[in-house]
């Protein structure tokens, strides 16, 4: 039987793929970056398993401050064993990839846990399988607490018959690896049953702990020279109301059913709205197509990709965040819209609604359905005068539930947890 331990003395084997900044600036990236972070801040220290940084670079604790004070180190595993013609991030390279990558990630872990070096262990993502694998054939790694987050998920939802096939091995390893865990996560209440339905997993082996921002970055991203270069080259000063949305240019983000909710609202709109659309994707041109054809290709502009100043810069331009996603994790970008006291109106998908609520900082819309989301966008739009005060309620979720400070301690109390069995 584990004795509670106090938080100084928890060593946790992180394993991952990727981190922030060092792998770029995606959901699962930022998650692992402020996880550990703020877990060496409660005083857990680590090693963070990741693939070396694509340019070869020693990271620093400029990079990570989770290496600052020793707590926390690296152990890099290389990633990438395709061809150079092959991607490696794309469906066929990743089945190459991630089997190989995640069973000898859960190799190098299982031969330092057998030492005594941690006293749990946590995955993220597909990288679970591998150490999965190893533990359920040693008593004594079944001994040492096993937590795995799967995240968002996607390979479960695609509604492209294609993907849904060409994903089937990556659904095999999520299932098998999270089984295995004591603790799978699930990132916000409204999704949990997504565990045992997609992963097989004991609903009583769920843990809640929800995926998290760090307020004081989003915040600190905020510049008043970027505000105004934005302002004036995007027309904001003239556009009211201004209206931005932020993602991949998919069709799985459902920009294409939002533009033709704007074009049945045309009649609704003053004559000077605006609606931002930031990113890139392959769908960019069949949307701006689709704006002309709608007749409001005046009123649209593709801003294309921003970096996280610019970003945050740019929320505090806007009146309100419009999320149309058909299907969804976590939802980060909503959080940060959220953050920056913004309005939201946004599908009923993955963790949405724990976040959006009817009335008090938004409206939920069924996702997909061109009537819902102009229906919800009127009935905000009528509620003008109410707009500042849901974006007050905005922050108040936020920093109550969705704060890194607030989700390190649920996590630091989940490990505690499964230390006193």
């Amino acid at each position: 039987m584990n004795t509670l331990s106090p938080a100084d003395s928890i060593r946790v084997a992180m394993l991952a793929r990727v981190v922030y900044p060092l792998h770029g600036f995606g959901g699962i990236e930022r998650h692992v970056g402020h996880l550990v972070t703020h877990l060496a801040r409660l005083g857990v220290a680590g090693t963070l398993y990741v693939q070396p940084s694509p340019d070869g670079r020693q990271p620093t604790a400029a990079d990570l401050p989770a290496l600052a004070d020793g707590r926390w180190s690296l152990a890099l595993l290389r990633y990438d064993r395709t061809s150079p013609l092959l991607p490696p991030n794309g469906i066929l390279g990743r089945q190459i990839n991630y089997p190989w990558y995640s069973w000898h990630l859960g190799a190098m872990a299982a031969a330092a846990v057998r030492r005594g070096a941690f006293q749990v262990v946590h995955s993220q993502g597909l990288c679970a399988s591998g150490y999965a694998y190893i533990r359920t054939r040693d008593p004594l790694l079944r001994r040492v607490p096993f937590v795995a987050n799967p995240h968002g998920m996607e390979e479960f939802r695609t509604p492209d018959w294609r993907k849904w096939l060409a994903y089937a091995p990556f659904r095999a390893l999520y299932a098998y690896g999270h089984r295995a865990a004591d603790r799978a996560i699930a990132t916000d209440a409204c999704t949990r049953d997504d565990l045992p339905r997609y992963l097989g997993v004991d609903p009583a082996k769920v843990a809640v702990v929800p995926s998290a921002i760090d307020v004081d970055e989003c915040l600190g991203c905020v510049r008043a020279e970027l505000r105004a270069e934005l302002r004036a080259r995007l027309g904001l000063a003239e556009s009211r109301p201004a209206l931005l949305s932020v993602g991949r240019l998919e069709r799985n983000k459902g920009f294409h059913i939002l533009i033709a909710a704007l074009a049945r609202l045309r009649a609704d709109l003053p004559p000077a709205w605006r609606w931002l659309l930031v990113g890139n994707g392959k769908e960019r041109t069949a949307l701006e197509d689709q704006a002309r054809a709608a007749g409001i290709a005046d009123h649209v502009t593709f801003v294309g990709k921003l970096d996280d100043a610019e970003l945050h810069s740019l929320y505090e331009e806007v009146d309100l965040v419009i999320h149309p996603t058909l299907y969804e994790g976590s939802s980060l970008v909503t959080l940060e819209a959220m953050i920056h006291r913004k309005p939201i109106v946004a599908s009923a998908a993955g963790g949405i609604p724990d976040k959006v609520f009817n009335g008090r900082n938004g409206y939920l819309v069924r996702p997909g359905s061109v009537d819902d989301l102009a229906d919800q966008l009127r009935a905000a739009l009528a509620n003008r005068a109410r707009w500042p005060a849901w974006g007050d309620e905005s922050v108040k979720i936020v920093t109550s539930t969705f704060a890194w400070p607030v989700v390190a301690r649920q996590t630091l109390a989940l490990y505690r947890e499964l230390l006193q069995h």
